[in-house]
């Protein structure tokens, strides 16, 4: 079985953490499982966790309409745990799924220490926008 550091460290936000930081915020992590169909983030609603992948697939979908796949090493909730609004997007699993769940009063802090970490996940956000500018 992957553990958290392993997966955490194949995540572009985390990938260049020392093995020191990966273990502090693996320890962080809550290790949770979801059986498919399960709806891990609702549109519209209030967000306060973030979620990263370690085995399974899941679908997202916007207004309604497939927007993509995720699967071990993506990650989810992030736009909300930012500016503290609400989700964006429908995230329901298609398979049994495995997520690292970190919640906001931890991943917070941790990207304010981690600035190289927070920059990766501003690239992220940019490429989302151009995606959905794009469709």
């Amino acid at each position: 079985m992957t553990t958290p550091q392993e997966v955490l460290a194949q995540v572009p936000l985390f990938s260049m953490l020392s093995n020191k930081d990966l273990d502090k915020l693996a320890r962080e992590a809550h290790d949770r499982t979801f059986p498919a169909g399960a709806v891990l983030t609702e549109e519209g609603e209030a967000g306060a966790t973030f979620g990263v992948i370690v085995e399974g697939r899941a679908a997202v979908s916007v207004h309604g309409q497939p927007v993509r796949t995720l699967g071990p090493g993506d990650y989810f909730g992030e736009m909300a745990l930012i500016d503290h609004n609400y989700r964006s997007a429908k995230i329901t699993a298609e398979t049994e799924l495995r997520c690292l769940i970190f919640v906001a009063w931890i991943f917070r802090p941790f990207a304010l220490e981690h600035p190289e970490s927070a920059w990766a996940l501003l690239e992220m956000m940019v490429r989302r926008v151009r995606e959905a500018e794009n469709r």
